[in-house]
Parts: C-alpha cells; structure tokens; sequence
C-alpha cells in the first residue's frame, strides 16, 4: 500500500486541494458554459446580488423571464457604484494618490 504525503495532494495549477477553486459544472440549460453550484450563488447573494438557480450559466440566467428583473437591478446598482467610485477618485486624486502610497507600504 502506498502512502503519499498531504501536501504532495494537489489540483491541477498546483495548488492545495483545500485552497483550490470550488468546482463549476457545466450548464445545465445549455451545456456549454459554465455554472456554479448554489454555494457559489448563495455567496454571491449574500454579497447583495440576485438569487440564482444552481447549476444555470449567467447567460442563460440572463435570458430567463423570470430572472431578469434581478439581474438588471444587479447590474444597475453595481454600475452606478462603479461611477460613483470613479467620480470620487477623480474629484480627490490626492487622496486616492494617499491610499494607494499607504497600501504599498
């Protein structure tokens, strides 16, 4: 019988099983791209983002009746965050020159 040592255990990219990705799936709706499970999706409502069914593809998410009012809010709400970070940095370049010296050091 043959013992290997733990961290000789790893994925494909080399890392440690226990700090890899969590595995996707392809969709179940289209079978093409790739879906995440309902842990990855419950992450990402918990985050604020809509509620999606595991195993379905964002495309194919996107293209549901059903599941379209939460995503255009999703993307709504994270765009206009998006633009009001961007104003904020430019309104302050200093501050954001200020953060990104602190971070580096």
């Amino acid at each position: 019988m043959f013992f290997s040592a733990p961290q000789l255990k790893r994925d494909p990219l080399g890392c440690p099983e226990r700090f890899s990705m969590t595995k996707t799936i392809p969709c179940t709706r289209c079978g093409k791209l790739t879906a995440y499970s309902e842990a990855d999706y419950a992450a990402l409502a918990a985050k604020g983002g809509p509620v999606l069914p595991g195993g379905v593809c964002f495309p194919c998410a996107w293209r549901d009746p059903a599941l379209q009012p939460a995503l255009r809010d999703y993307t709504e709400r994270k765009k206009a965050e998006t633009v009001r970070r961007a104003r904020e940095l430019l309104a302050r370049p200093l501050e954001f020159i200020d953060r990104l010296v602190e971070r580096f050091r």
